[in-house]
This record gives structure tokens, sequence and C-alpha cells, in this order.
């Protein structure tokens, strides 16, 4: 399995993901990845499972899709709120919450609750126990 790590120690600095007030790293997205994947874990999430993306910030957009592949689901970007059956969890900030259907369960990544657990989760690479768990 190819790994999703720069290869060169070098490649962890360079800039990957840029929006108008932050960039990040390759470093910076693969740990901040982790903790959301760990989030997304904790919520349920498993290989296969379609988990929708209503974020408009690039940066937080690419970190979603990438913890999402770290858990092995689907991302699926929400754009008009519709989502297909199924669809069972959610990554979203409040003031897109109030258009987005409440049959998912949505990680509101602007709650202060969302953002204590985010900061003191680990940030080690995810593992097939991880997922497992």
């Amino acid at each position: 399995m190819p790994s999703t790590a720069p290869r060169h120690p070098a490649d962890r600095n360079t800039v990957v993901v840029s929006g108008p007030d932050t960039d990040l790293t390759a470093e910076e997205l693969h740990r901040w990845s982790n903790r959301l994947a760990r989030m997304l874990l904790g919520m349920g999430a498993k290989a296969g499972a379609v988990i929708a993306i209503a974020i408009d910030s690039p940066v937080e957009a690419a970190v979603a899709e990438r913890a999402i592949a770290k858990v092995r689901g689907i991302p699926l970007p929400v754009g008009d709120g519709v989502l297909p059956a199924g669809t069972a969890l959610g990554i979203t900030h409040r003031a897109r919450r109030t258009t987005l259907t409440d049959d998912v369960h949505w990680l509101i990544l602007d709650e202060p609750s969302t953002l204590r657990r985010y900061l003191v989760g680990s940030d080690s690479t995810i593992t097939v126990a991880d997922r497992s768990a």
C-alpha cells in the first residue's frame, strides 16, 4: 500500500493546501487529518461509509477529505444539502448546519466541545488497529 507521507524530509515542509488565511504543509495536513480521523472513528465511521463534507474553507475541506480517506470512508462534498440515502455522518460548521438535514450525525468543527477534543487528540498515524477498534 502506498504511503501518503512525504518520501523525503524536505517534502514534509512543502505547502500542499492554501486558503485565504492559512497554508498547510504536508506534515500539518497529515497531523490535522489524523486528529479528525480519530474523531470520525469515535463517531462510528467505518470503511466504505459515505461521509458528507459541508465545509466552505478549502483548508478544512482538504483536512476532512484526508481524514475520511484515512478511515477508508467515501467523502461526499455537499453543495445544496441533498444527501444520498444511507449517509450517516458528516462534517460541517455551525453556519452551514442550519441548512443541512437532521438525518445525518454532524461533526460541527467550530463547536467548543469539538475544538477541545480535536486539540487534545492524538495526531499519530492512523493504523489498522485504530480502524478496527
